[in-house]
């Protein structure tokens, strides 16, 4: 992986407590098959209540979770196993030729992610009317200042609670105030905003 993500991290990300604790238990090599990864992704395949194992895969770049499995919840526990498993016992991850079906959704992702460079790049060269662009300016500035007035309130209202309170929360909740800063065009906030949420979940000492 680029980056080191350890369970307090991983586990972080789960959408509530029952995720969480779920995902721990699902991180056991003999839960899976044909598990695999490479510098991009990883994938294994675990066995549910349905006649076919579920097809769980990890884009490590973002990381972005995909399952076949029904839930609703996201990442799901197989996502969060999966990623703790290749965390804690990589050696596990026999596997370094994607199957087909992680493939195709990698390749998705990828030409979304051109797709969305593409349109930046048509709108960078296109005529630039000065007083449309002043609008827009004007407009990006007023969204930026009410998202940063947003977080400020939430900040206070977080102190207010406490530290033993911000411990309890689970990772929708920083992730929902961290997708209205991005709303606001803050994404430099959005990300502190994750940040705070994976540090509260790191440990002893986080405080």
């Amino acid at each position: 992986m680029s980056e080191t993500w350890t369970a307090e991290r991983i586990l972080a990300l789960a959408p509530d407590a029952s995720s969480a604790k779920s995902g721990r238990e699902l991180a056991n090599a003999r839960k899976w098959q044909k598990l695999g990864h490479d510098e991009r992704s990883a994938w294994g395949l675990c066995q549910g209540s349905g006649a076919n194992p579920y097809q769980t895969q990890i884009d490590l770049s973002e990381p972005a979770f995909k399952c076949s499995c029904p839930s609703r919840k996201f990442p799901c526990k197989h996502g969060l196993g999966l990623f703790l498993l290749l965390a804690g016992t990589q050696g596990a991850f026999t596997e370094n030729t994607r199957p087909a079906w992680v493939d195709e959704w990698l390749s998705k992702r990828t030409q979304k992610t051109e797709e969305k460079a593409k349109k930046r790049e048509d709108a960078a060269a296109e005529p630039v009317d000065p007083a449309a662009a002043q609008k827009r300016q004007a407009a990006r500035e007023k969204k930026v200042a009410g998202g940063l007035k947003e977080i400020e309130l939430w900040l206070h209202d977080l102190v207010r609670q406490g530290l033993a309170a911000v411990q309890t929360r689970p990772y929708a909740f920083w992730e929902s105030a961290a997708a209205r800063m991005v709303d606001a065009q803050c994404p430099g906030v959005a990300r502190l905003v994750r940040e705070m949420g994976a540090t509260a979940s790191s440990g002893g000492g986080w405080d």
